[in-house]
């Protein structure tokens, strides 16, 4: 199936809303091609991506948001590349797009990545520069297919797990939520109700203003900010751009439903907040904080998750997705999806290929010391 590509580096921002937006509804994407998340995304960080657009029948059928950024490889050459619907700056890219890909007219999904891949690792000109590289970030499989079958090289950068709950299984189990969860967790979580319900009645509730959303989000903050600095860490919430952008999708994006801020209360007493995307019958849970305590009967971060999860259970939705992350909680409370990945696509230049056998010839030596290293450890 023919597909022609252009990269359109100047359009005005009503002329780029105009074309993502008749795109995405003829398509199917996550929240994170959304122009809720792109249209937020380009206002906050006061950028103008270049634009990816793939026509099929002189019919736009594909679109991607491109930012062009430089990095000094270990050889010491400079590498210029594309970041896939990112800026390739981690101050910015702290806001972490899930999901990450092209979005491409519905029933035409995964025919044109790899067309769309080997355009971008050809050696197009964006910002007066050849660019030689995609970061894709926090993609999911096939793209990794996708990419082998455009020819170019690619390297694993990281890889995540993924977990979700099946809401539609659940209601079709004829089960409550917590029967399907192990008898461990479920009693935990039971046992942390009936305690926190000793201060009064446990309950979530949805901010309903941009005004009560806002001090909500700064009272969520600084639950996040206490458990990330206790554990050495900086917080997203120490991040300006961090905050503007989830105040941004809260003033853009509340009154349409795409976003909900959750405040679950024993009594009086806050003990979390949940911020989470909802788009198309899928909920994505983005962001959260914590009352811990000492108390480690206490087990908030379930309870402040089952108290969502039941809301959007009782109201229809598909999914609740913890998306990517390896921790013990979304294990729990929900079952493997598909694993995300960084992926770097690349042309096969000089440069690059030099590159990529130094990183191998590094792989093999650590592998080698490591086996070294256990042999002398067995004496």
């Amino acid at each position: 199936m023919d597909i022609a590509f252009d990269i359109a580096e100047n359009l005005t921002p009503p002329a780029r809303a105009a074309l993502w937006q008749e795109l995405e509804a003829r398509a199917e994407p996550m929240f994170f091609l959304s122009w809720d998340w792109i249209g937020s995304w380009i206002e906050t960080a006061k950028i103008s991506p270049a634009i990816l657009i793939g026509r099929h029948q002189g019919r736009v059928v594909l679109l991607a948001a491109l930012m062009p950024r430089a990095r000094r490889s270990p050889t010491g050459l400079t590498i210029h590349g594309l970041h896939l619907n990112a800026t390739g700056d981690p101050a910015f890219d702290i806001i972490t797009v899930e999901y990450n890909g092209f979005m491409v007219e519905r029933g035409l999904e995964g025919r044109f990545d790899a067309a769309a891949i080997k355009y971008l690792t050809s050696g197009i000109t964006v910002a007066g520069q050849r660019r030689d590289e995609l970061h894709m970030k926090t993609a999911c499989a096939p793209i990794d297919q996708a990419i082998v079958d455009s020819g170019a090289t690619f390297t694993d950068v990281q890889s995540k797990p993924s977990y979700r709950i099946d809401l539609n299984a659940v209601r079709e189990s004829g089960k409550a939520y917590l029967d399907t969860l192990s008898a461990n967790t479920r009693q935990q979580i039971r046992r942390s109700m009936r305690l926190y319900e000793k201060r009064g009645a446990l309950v979530a509730t949805r901010a309903t203003t941009v005004d009560q959303a806002n001090i909500w989000l700064d009272e969520l903050g600084v639950l996040h900010q206490i458990y990330w600095v206790a554990r050495g860490e900086a917080g997203g919430f120490a991040n300006p751009y961090f905050v503007a952008f989830q105040r941004q999708l809260l003033r853009t994006c509340l009154a349409r439903g795409t976003v909900e801020l959750f405040r679950v209360s024993a009594g009086e007493q806050a003990i979390g907040y949940v911020f989470n995307f909802i788009y198309r019958g899928q909920v994505y849970a983005y962001l959260t904080g914590i009352l811990y305590e000492d108390d480690g009967k206490l087990k908030p971060g379930l309870v402040n998750h089952v108290l969502a999860i039941e809301a959007h259970l009782a109201e229809g939705a598909a999914i609740y997705d913890f998306m990517a992350g390896d921790n013990r909680y979304k294990s729990n409370l929900g079952a493997p999806g598909p694993d995300m990945f960084y992926f770097v696509a690349q042309r096969p230049t000089l440069a690059l290929r030099l590159e990529n056998t130094l990183r191998q010839a590094k792989h093999r030596f650590d592998a080698w010391r490591g086996t070294l290293m256990a042999g002398f450890g067995r004496g």
